[in-house]
């Protein structure tokens, strides 16, 4: 009887057993603290943010058998088997990320200043009323395509959104701009290594962001702007309705848009159309203003 008693409190005592990783996510070589770094699960679509002092802490109770991948734009991911920790109960640890070396392509030095002086609009040929909502972690990204076979300076972008109405959270925008990876047709490298966030308003409208001085230029190839829906402060819960949406086309044309969750790897076609059995695609309506050379 002494036995069983035993038995069945140490069942209690382990099926309480909580345990949590938590620390700080730091760069390197500064020590300094790492915001809006992607702490996830590779085998499950959870995760959190680091916060303005780079601290995460996240609950791996039930994901011992799981890895956490920790990235953040500008910086090499990092992988961290949770199996390691299977005994212990509360882990602190200070996870450090190393700046990404970009490869830079051979340039040719010249004394003749640019003048970038010609306004484009690109990718605003689309129409379409459709709204598609996102969810906190993911990511979507659209190819923004330049006709003009010449690098150009970006001078703004701007994002179509449309209001959800019975939005329970409002999230943050965390802008990314990408180079366009022609041979496996999705965004390629960073072409800008900082984060930029943006507070939108849940309604209907254009947000237009100004980047000129940020200094980020449009391969002739063209370039992808990811917008990563994000919650700072992990301010949400499980399954809150997220605003604003995203305004869509619809089109039969070439698919443009991908998406990702937190850092993890793209997917392509994130909406189907299936209007009257005509199978149309629907892209993200993100357009930018482009300033090109004179001559």
């Amino acid at each position: 009887m002494k036995i069983i008693i035993k038995l069945f409190f140490l069942l209690i005592l382990n099926s309480s057993f909580s345990q949590t990783l938590e620390g700080r996510v730091l760069d390197s070589i500064t020590q300094q603290p790492i915001e809006y770094a992607n702490i996830t699960l590779m085998t499950r679509n959870k995760g959190v943010y680091t916060n303005s002092r780079g601290a995460y802490n996240f609950e791996i109770t039930k994901h011992l058998y799981d890895t956490l991948k920790i990235s953040s734009i500008g910086y090499t991911s990092k992988y961290i088997v949770l199996n390691r920790y299977k005994n212990l109960e509360h882990i602190k640890l200070d996870i450090y990320l190393t700046e990404k070396i970009t490869e830079l392509d051979e340039v040719v030095i010249s004394s003749r200043k640019v003048n970038y002086n010609k306004r484009y609009t690109l990718g605003e040929k689309r129409d379409g009323n459709a709204g598609v909502s996102s969810l906190i972690g993911y990511e979507t990204c659209v190819l923004i395509d330049n006709p003009f076979n010449k690098e150009g300076k970006l001078k703004s972008i701007y994002i179509k959104l449309i209001k959800r109405k019975d939005a329970e959270f409002t999230a943050s925008f965390n802008i990314k701009f990408y180079s366009y990876d022609s041979i496996n047709k999705q965004p390629g490298n960073e072409l800008y290594n900082k984060n930029l966030v943006v507070k939108p308003k849940n309604k209907k409208y254009t947000l237009n962001i100004n980047v000129k001085d940020l200094d980020i230029f449009i391969p002739r190839q063209g370039m992808c702007i990811g917008i990563e829906f994000i919650d700072p402060n992990n301010e949400s819960k499980k399954y809150d309705r997220i605003g604003p949406m995203f305004r869509f086309t619809y089109s039969t044309e070439e698919n443009l848009t991908w998406s990702k969750y937190r850092g993890k790897s793209w997917k392509t076609g994130i909406v189907k159309f299936d209007y009257k059995n005509d199978n149309r695609t629907g892209n993200v309506m993100i357009g930018a203003d482009v300033l090109m050379p004179k001559n």
